[in-house]
This record gives C-alpha cells, sequence and structure tokens, in this order.
C-alpha cells in the first residue's frame, strides 16, 4: 500500500436517474433513497483511497437545500478530505439537473466518516493525504477543524 495519495485519486461521482420508486409522497426525492446514494458514493471515495475495504462509521451532516424532482438526474460527488488512522473524513455535494433544460443545482452537502477495516473487521491504517490546489487546503482544513470539533 503507497504511503499516500493526492486527494484527487479518490474522487467518486454517481449519477441516477430519479425513477417514480424513488419518490416521496410530494413526488420528490425520498431522503432516504438521496441519502443511500451518498452513501455509496462515499463509499467508493473511501474504498479508493483506502485501497480496500471501508465501512460508514457515521454521517456527520447533511444539508437538504432543495427538493429534487421525479426525472432529474442526480450526481453525488465525492473526496475524501482529511484522514486519520483508519478514518476517512468524506464530503459529498450532490447536484440536481433538469434534462430538459440542463440546469444544474447544487441541492445537498453531506459529510459522512468511514472507517478501514482489514479481513477480521478490524480497523486498519490508510494512506496519507495530500492536498495539492489551494481548494483541496481549504477542504482539508476545514475537515480537520471539523473533526477537532466533533471529537470535543
Amino acid at each position: 500500500m503507497p504511503d499516500s495519495h493526492p486527494m484527487s485519486f479518490s474522487r467518486a461521482e454517481l449519477t441516477t436517474l430519479v425513477m417514480p420508486h424513488m419518490q416521496n409522497i410530494l413526488g420528490d426525492l425520498f431522503g432516504g433513497h438521496l441519502l443511500s446514494m451518498v452513501d455509496q458514493a462515499a463509499a467508493v471515495a473511501a474504498i479508493r483511497h483506502a485501497g480496500g475495504p471501508a465501512v460508514t462509521a457515521s454521517f456527520d451532516k447533511v444539508d437538504f437545500r432543495e427538493r429534487i424532482k421525479l426525472g432529474a438526474l442526480v450526481t453525488c460527488s465525492a473526496t475524501v478530505d482529511y484522514v486519520g488512522n483508519s478514518s476517512m473524513d468524506v464530503s459529498v455535494e450532490v447536484y440536481s439537473e433538469n434534462v430538459a433544460t440542463g440546469e444544474r443545482r447544487h441541492t445537498h452537502t453531506a459529510r459522512v466518516v468511514f472507517v478501514a477495516i482489514d479481513d477480521t473487521g478490524k480497523p486498519r491504517r490508510v494512506p496519507r493525504l495530500v492536498p495539492e490546489t489551494p481548494e483541496e487546503r481549504e477542504r482539508y482544513e476545514r475537515a480537520r477543524v471539523a473533526r477537532t470539533e466533533r471529537r470535543r
């Protein structure tokens, strides 16, 4: 396993069409479906970074900003923003796209913590995370501060 990965190594993106079986009683995307999509995108980023199995430890924060309509394309973009010994802080930005107009809106943001595990289910060390751009360094620092606040 490498000692470190650049932040760009672990990016993940998941796009899904909102279908009728995914709607709530108002005809919008059901929150549970959205959380499942967020968890899947975050899992791909965490597993990619860890180079093996990783499991959801917690949903730190989810901001529901806008409704997502039936028929929209939903894209969950996940990035590993900070790592500890075995844990990874992953942010997921959710975008809704109206396919008829091409309008794309940032509708939700989530923060998820994953833990890398070995074959016996015990936590295992993950590679260090190397932010390379100003935007990545900002995300890294924001995640570092949030982790410190969570532990208080």
